[in-house]
């Protein structure tokens, strides 16, 4: 035991010595250590923290930017900005819509072309991690969701207390992947709730994820069916929380050495597609920092079984208790023909490993009752460049 760790000591100490005195060494960004308020506030832009209560008793943070950084604060006779709500994609945060410079980043861009814009968090990550009765830390029940209950009470808490606050009757929304994915969930089993939204624009839409290509696809493949029985089992719980281990590890490693940095683009590019010259690396230290920032292993579960059964199934809980919620054996589908009278704007990339174009054409073959609008990015435009990109 000793020979092996000497031989590891020997192994490891010029590697480490190299690192360290390597003149590729570079300085870790602000943003780095800043949560969204205050990156927020870093550029100079006006922020505000607002907490939202579902009906399921979650509590959920918004962050909103009520006017550009260089507009005058308005005033009680000025009429209202225009509202428009940016919500993230799975294991994300507020955070992927500030994430870049002020012309890079739509929370941003949006506030300075005069909109008053509101950043969502869904239940369980880094902002969202309250709820009024359960504990994350030490109750499991804080866990037992999916992303049915994301649709059914995260979304009309977050955009109720928008409309509340700015005094609108209603909002544009900007989805991101599973912002998408939730909003058409809602949208099919709720139809009334579309007058809420002007317009809803889906960037890298998720309706099925039957065709997904890459690292997700691979791990559902062959490990999708030990999960759920995993999950099914022991329960779910937290899944990949934002920890301060994991930003030790990013920091000295993708965050401080320009030889590891293109490591770590490219095992994140692994996950949602290729390169491109949209794709800043150099800002992958700091997308690393913030994200993954949790969520619920049902909610992973879920995911796989849609990549497993196709269609857009509710979570299958199995045949007991199926039955007793549902009603039935298996998951009822959701029904996207009951969407209408929300104009849909569908973003979409052939480079996208997680909103394939086989995938987009079979969500839209299930008949959109209403106006829907391609809008192509062709190749070059993988899933997180809609928001990192």
């Amino acid at each position: 035991m000793r020979e092996t760790i000497n031989e590891l000591i020997t192994v490891m100490l010029p590697l480490l010595l190299v690192l360290l005195l390597s003149k590729y060494t570079k300085s870790v960004d602000l943003e780095f250590y800043l949560d969204t308020p205050e990156v927020i506030k870093s550029w100079g832009y006006p922020v505000e923290v607002y907490n939202t209560t579902t009906e399921d008793g979650y509590i959920l943070q918004l962050h909103r930017i009520p006017y550009g950084r260089d507009d005058p604060i308005p005033s009680a006779n000025q009429p209202p900005r225009p509202v428009i709500f940016l919500q993230h994609g799975f294991l994300c945060s507020s955070f992927d819509w500030v994430a870049n410079l002020p012309h890079q980043s739509a929370g941003f861009v949006f506030a300075d072309a005069g909109f008053d814009v509101w950043l969502g968090n869904f239940r369980g990550n880094t902002y969202s991690r309250k709820h009024v009765s359960l504990n994350p830390d030490r109750d499991q029940a804080f866990w037992d969701w999916s992303w049915d209950q994301i649709s059914q009470y995260d979304l009309p808490a977050m955009i109720g207390k928008a409309l509340e606050v700015s005094g609108q009757e209603s909002l544009y929304y900007t989805g991101f992947s599973m912002g998408t994915l939730t909003m058409f969930a809602k949208l099919s089993v709720d139809p009334s709730f579309g007058r809420y939204l002007k317009k809803y624009f889906a960037l890298a839409p998720v309706g099925t994820i039957k065709h997904a290509r890459g690292v997700f696809s691979f791990l559902g493949r062959h490990f999708g069916a030990n999960y759920n029985d995993y999950v099914s089992k022991y329960g779910s719980d937290e899944l990949f929380g934002s920890s301060w281990l994991f930003k030790k590890v990013v920091k000295y490693t993708c965050g401080l050495f320009e030889t590891l940095e293109e490591l770590c683009s490219d095992i994140t590019l692994l996950f949602v597609g290729t390169a491109s010259e949209n794709w800043n690396q150099t800002r992958v230290p700091i997308y690393m920092a913030h994200t993954p920032a949790g969520s619920s292993s049902s909610t992973m579960a879920h995911l796989d079984q849609m990549f497993s059964y196709g269609g857009t199934p509710a979570y299958d809980m199995g045949e007991e208790k199926n039955l007793k919620i549902y009603g039935q054996k298996l998951p009822p589908q959701y029904n996207f023909t009951s969407i209408t009278d929300v104009p849909i704007y569908l973003f979409w990339s052939d480079d996208d490993w997680l909103s394939t174009k086989q995938d987009l054409k079979e969500t839209e073959a299930t008949g959109f009752q209403t106006t829907i609008i391609f809008i192509s990015f062709g190749e070059q435009t993988q899933q997180k460049k809609f928001t990192n990109g």
